[in-house]
């Protein structure tokens, strides 16, 4: 009901109140729980208080009063239970066969022999023991259910038969098919397949002989075999036999064993009872939906363009597609098609820009090769010195004492130069993020549609497997450094371009609003305002782009690239744990010291 109630002054507001008596929450039984909610209240409701019909039936009890959770415990209890007393009728009859030959199957026989206990035990703890711990938290829970009612009138509350209709279709979901699972040992993959081989072959038959079903095909085809039969035994009966003759009955001979193959698959396919059409539906793993015929098989390659040659353009190429017969009767699941598919299209793109690739190999090489230089021709004490200063700068005494014993480590290990691979490796790839990452990152910050494109492909980026970005850098580029850049690259970047549009994102409005009040251009509140401000941010950015390229730097050995990952990676194809732990350990020590110095360069920006 309403009711008009006076607040503060002459202001008065309406207050609807609800009823949020037991009775009303209940629906039904207000006698049993009225007092048992009170007893709750006070402390004074036994622990092991039993609620029979959830004892007794508690998936129905917890649909019926909408306690959901217990109606899931119960259901997952109840089929736990099930799934144990099916073993049990599973194996006893295996454990019968077994014992037929006692002396060679000893280990069988106890095998079985401690299955049966075990999961009998288990059936009977799960059960009884379940309904006993859910018929005494049934109460508990319902309470629960109604203080939350009391406050938040969409709980569920009162009894309800639609719910019971929905938790019985659940169970008839549930229940039956994993029981059934539970008693039958799991089919041969291979059987399914050839059972689903024999019916399309049966399928593509019945539409070439015009057969209405699968008994007519068979049918037709063994009156056929029969007349080639017949035909082969005339010429068999000849004392000598012509060119012709003989290249007929070579004819007759390959198609009679081609007619032999298709009928016994048609034989296969009308021989499959029900029960094993089923088990290879539900008992087996998911089955395959869907069959196709497969792509066409192409390759793509470039050979000399001799005319264009001729012409006086010299190295002039041309693309050539090649197609290869495709397989009589092969047939593929959506899987293979979309991969075959894939590679075709990879091997397109290889051969029609290759140019392209080959620049882009070579710029990413000459780069590495600089970098590498820079940092392996460099004093080493040069290096250690400027690593500690930055540290000392930026970083404060203790980081500073760490880097100076991460470098004592490499120096001590003779990892330093394998670890300068590893950071020119790092450092190219990081320019790179850096002057693609950052561009995108503004232009997801000024663009709203830019951002809802951009980021859910940034999302896939990062929840894709490190080692699957290896598979398109070999791909398109082969097995060498530039590849192992580019690898870098794709699985560093996301972070660059998130925090970059992050802290652009997050300059106050007011701030913005007070430089265009000053006549500042676009160009200057981005370069003046809104990029000096995202600093931090775009620090962040730049130090999880490092420490991704770091990571990935390791995980590129395995596509050629050089540093302590090839340490790992070679010591782990040889079981040397030693080398591969100390590899690791330096690589760990590097991303610490790159790290610890970003992370005070990053506070020294925050504090201007």
């Amino acid at each position: 009901m309403s009711a008009v109630q006076p607040s503060s002054g002459a202001e008065r507001r309406d207050v609807t109140e609800r009823d949020v008596s037991v009775e009303t929450f209940v629906g039904t039984g207000e006698t049993y729980y009225a007092p048992v909610f009170e007893k709750f209240q006070k402390g004074e409701l036994p622990q092991w208080h039993q609620n029979l019909l959830a004892l007794i039936a508690p998936w129905f009890w917890g649909a019926y009063r909408g306690q959901w959770l217990l109606f899931w415990l119960s259901v997952a209890l109840d089929l736990l239970a099930l799934v144990c007393l099916m073993q049990v009728f599973k194996y006893t009859p295996l454990l019968e066969i077994a014992q037929q030959d006692a002396a060679s199957n000893q280990t069988l026989i106890a095998r079985y022999s401690n299955w049966i206990t075990q999961f009998g035990w288990a059936a009977l703890l799960l059960f009884i023991g379940g309904r006993l711990w859910l018929g005494s938290r049934a109460n508990r829970w319902y309470f629960n259910q109604y203080s939350k009612w009391r406050i938040n009138s969409s709980v569920a509350h009162a009894v309800s038969w639609p719910r019971v209709v929905t938790g019985a279709v659940i169970m008839a979901i549930v229940m039956p098919l994993t029981t059934y699972r539970a008693t039958q040992v799991r089919t041969d993959e291979r059987a399914c397949f050839n059972q689903m081989r024999s019916g399309e072959v049966t399928r593509t038959l019945m539409a070439s002989y015009g057969a209405l079903n699968a008994g007519a095909l068979l049918g037709d085809m063994q009156a056929k075999n029969s007349d080639l039969l017949a035909r082969m035994e005339a010429l068999a009966t000849k004392e000598s036999l012509t060119s012709d003759e003989k290249s007929e009955r070579a004819a007759l001979r390959k198609e009679s064993r081609s007619l032999g193959r298709d009928i016994k698959q048609v034989e296969a396919n009308v021989a499959l009872t029900g029960q094993a059409k089923f088990d290879c539906f539900f008992v087996d793993d998911f089955p395959t939906l869907v069959r196709l015929d497969p792509p066409e098989d192409v390759t793509y390659r470039r050979v000399p363009d001799e005319a264009a040659i001729a012409a006086g353009n010299e190295g002039a190429t041309m693309l050539v597609r090649q197609v290869k017969d495709a397989v009589e009767g092969r047939r593929v699941n959506v899987f293979t098609y979309s991969a075959e598919s894939i590679d075709m299209s990879i091997n397109y793109l290889r051969a029609q820009f290759a140019g392209a690739f080959d620049a882009m190999t070579a710029a990413l090489r000459q780069s590495l090769i600089k970098v590498e230089v820079a940092f392996m021709q460099t004093p080493w004490a040069v290096v250690a010195f400027l690593f500690i200063v930055l540290s000392w700068k930026f970083a404060g005494r203790g980081t500073t004492i760490f880097v100076a014993s991460s470098l004592g480590f490499l120096a001590l290990f003779e990892l330093w130069q394998v670890a300068m691979q590893t950071m020119a490796l790092v450092v190219v790839s990081t320019g790179v993020c850096i002057f693609i990452g950052l561009p995108i990152g503004i232009w997801m910050a000024k663009n709203k549609v830019a951002r809802w494109i951009t980021e859910p492909i940034l999302d896939i980026m990062q929840t894709i497997p490190s080692l699957s970005y290896l598979v398109p850098a070999v791909a398109f580029f082969g097995i060498s450094q530039p590849p192992a850049v580019l690898a870098t690259v794709i699985f560093a970047m996301p972070p660059m371009i998130k925090l970059t549009a992050l802290g652009i994102l997050q300059v106050p409005e007011s701030t913005k609003e007070a430089a265009l009040a000053f006549g500042a251009s676009d160009r200057q509140l981005l370069t003046k305002v809104e990029l000096p401000m995202a600093v931090p941010s775009i620090m962040a950015g730049l130090n999880q782009t490092i420490m991704l390229a770091l990571s990935m730097a390791t995980i590129s050995a395995f596509i050629g690239a050089e540093g302590l990952g090839a340490i790992v990676t070679a010591s782990l194809g040889d079981a040397q744990a030693g080398k591969g732990l100390l590899a690791g350990i330096a690589i760990a020590l590097v991303a610490m010291m790159i790290d610890r110095i970003l992370k005070g360069i990053r506070n020294s920006f925050s504090l201007i």
